[in-house]
């Protein structure tokens, strides 16, 4: 059984095995699992490892399916160390994910 996020690209379970999730011994088929099928606690731990973590996250992101990126990313508040590069990622997320205007002054266009 195979789900497939179609017309997104598919994550890197590699990359996230070993950005996310280097201090836990789980298995690409743990996390899909976990993704797919976790109760909400386990998604909600997911998507804040993935959002404190991956480099690209955005690609990371698409271990979700897209009703669960919005819903984790409405539940999510970034952590409060690091402040300003969470906000400008959480912002950017919310653009992408949720198709919200967002104001993020040094992604604007100069005039």
């Amino acid at each position: 059984m195979s789900k497939k996020n179609t017309g997104k690209s598919q994550p890197d379970y590699e990359k996230i095995l070993q950005e996310c999730f280097w201090e836990y011994h789980l298995s690409k088929d743990e996390l899909v699992t976990m993704a797919w099928h976790g109760t909400e606690q386990e998604k909600l731990f997911l998507f804040g490892k993935l959002f404190e973590n991956s480099q690209d996250i955005l690609q990371s992101l698409n271990l979700f399916s897209t009703v669960d990126q919005k819903k984790m990313l409405l539940r999510y508040s970034p952590p409060q160390f690091n402040r300003q590069f969470f906000e400008k990622r959480y912002n950017i997320l919310k653009y992408f994910i949720l198709g919200e205007d967002v104001h993020i002054p040094e992604l604007q266009w100069n005039a």
